[in-house]
């Protein structure tokens, strides 16, 4: 089989929405994916006594961010695809750290989130769903601010001609067979 270049897709959306559940099931699907990676980030702040690294200092908390989600977006495993399923979905993507700024209205150096170099294939989000939202030892917004953030992730993939899906609310199954259907029907392209 040919080797082609690996769509690369971006699953994002507010907080508590089911992206990582959604990342995980493709995975179980055989998919290549990313992982949150300010999850981890959080777990060690929190091991030093600092509950909301993005709240205390969070132009500092998005550098790390944005140096993990850059090393995930070029890791050359993602790159090429030889198999059926040539896409890599990433559990929140770079764009996400300058939606959180712009949402808090952090001021920050633009050329340090330099976005143009970053460009997804799509971005599929998951809008706020009050049924399934909870917090949990790292999500500290409430439902009000999910939405919120929802808005300036979606604005800022608009905005950087990133073209946007939004899965509706349904089971988690439906949402993957959603999602998949739209890729086999070639509007990915």
């Amino acid at each position: 089989m040919t080797p082609i270049e690996t769509k690369k897709i971006v699953i994002s959306g507010g907080p508590g929405s089911g992206k990582t559940t959604l990342i995980n099931l493709l995975r179980e699907k055989g998919y290549n994916c990313t992982d949150e990676f300010s999850r981890s980030i959080i777990e060690e702040v929190q091991k030093i006594g600092e509950h909301s690294p993005f709240k205390s200092e969070p132009i500092a908390f998005s550098e790390m961010i944005w140096q993990g989600r850059k090393q995930q977006y070029l890791n050359p495993k993602f790159l090429i695809s030889s198999g059926s399923k040539p896409f890599v979905f990433f559990d929140r993507g770079l764009h996400d750290v300058v939606a959180y700024l712009d949402c808090i209205a952090a001021p920050y150096e633009t050329q340090k989130f330099n976005l143009s170099d970053f460009p997804y294939d799509l971005a599929l989000l998951l809008p706020p769903w009050k049924k399934i939202y909870r917090k949990d030892s790292q999500r500290y917004e409430d439902f009000e601010e999910a939405e919120k953030l929802y808005f300036y992730i979606k604005s800022t993939y608009i905005n950087n001609n990133i073209p946007i899906v939004e899965i509706p609310f349904q089971s988690l199954e439906k949402r993957v067979s959603t999602l998949l259907k739209y890729l086999d029907d070639g509007k990915h392209s």
